[in-house]
């Protein structure tokens, strides 16, 4: 078996500029910075992850990755977050940024 295998630095440069990059890119960053959000205001409220998802109607796991960045929340997901953290839920288009 011969091949030759670049180094992660150089398939990294390779990839960085694909479009399948920059979307992969994009949704990681949705889902970091939903999860901080969330961790934030739990934080904030002085629950535990244990409370909160009892009170969102979802498992401690599935909080405790959505907060980590792992996973982007669905609209309805995101609805009972903000309800049981005693928010509302507002979603906006803006510009996008130049």
């Amino acid at each position: 078996m011969s091949g030759q295998h670049g180094s992660y630095e150089e398939i990294v440069r390779a990839r960085r500029g694909s479009t399948e990059f920059r979307e992969g890119f994009d949704e990681a960053r949705r889902a970091y910075l939903i999860g901080k959000a969330v961790h934030e205001r739990r934080v904030a409220l002085g629950l535990t992850q244990v409370e909160l998802a009892t009170r969102a109607g979802m498992t401690q796991s599935a909080l405790s990755r959505l907060e980590g960045g792992g996973t982007v929340p669905t609209i309805p997901v995101l609805d009972r977050l903000a309800a049981a953290m005693g928010m509302a839920l507002t979603v906006a288009f803006e510009p996008a940024a130049a």
